[in-house]
């Protein structure tokens, strides 16, 4: 049974773990904590869409930037299970030219919390 001291003294990392064929719900029960994984397992933004079970915020946990979350199109629903918002997405940069570069309709963009007087719009 490997557990989180191993992942450490090993130095293993979330891809080869992930690798060998541990679920990322495994991970979770080895370690809760999603800062660890980043922090010492070597998972990243291109983790991001399989750390939705923390939930882990490609803002916050991360450190990426709106170029960043652009470049891995995450979808509408992804993007809500990482607890992003469209409050946070616009804290983060976005802009009204910026925002038809997520190519979402009115239904995605109500799902991240846009007001309803702006969804329209889009």
């Amino acid at each position: 049974m490997l557990i989180w001291a191993d992942v450490l003294r090993l130095g293993l990392s979330f891809d080869q773990l992930i690798g060998e064929g541990l679920r990322v719900s495994d991970l979770v029960c080895m370690q809760p904590d999603p800062m660890q994984w980043i922090k010492c397992a070597g998972a990243g933004l291109a983790h991001a869409r399989m750390m939705t079970i923390w939930p882990v915020n490609p803002f916050t946990h991360l450190g990426a930037d709106l170029g960043d979350v652009l470049a891995q199109r995450f979808s509408a629903d992804e993007l809500k299970r990482m607890s992003v918002s469209h409050g946070q997405l616009v804290r983060n940069g976005m802009t009204e030219k910026i925002e038809p570069m997520f190519r979402f309709d009115a239904r995605e963009w109500a799902l991240l919390g846009k007001p309803a007087s702006s969804v329209s719009g889009s």
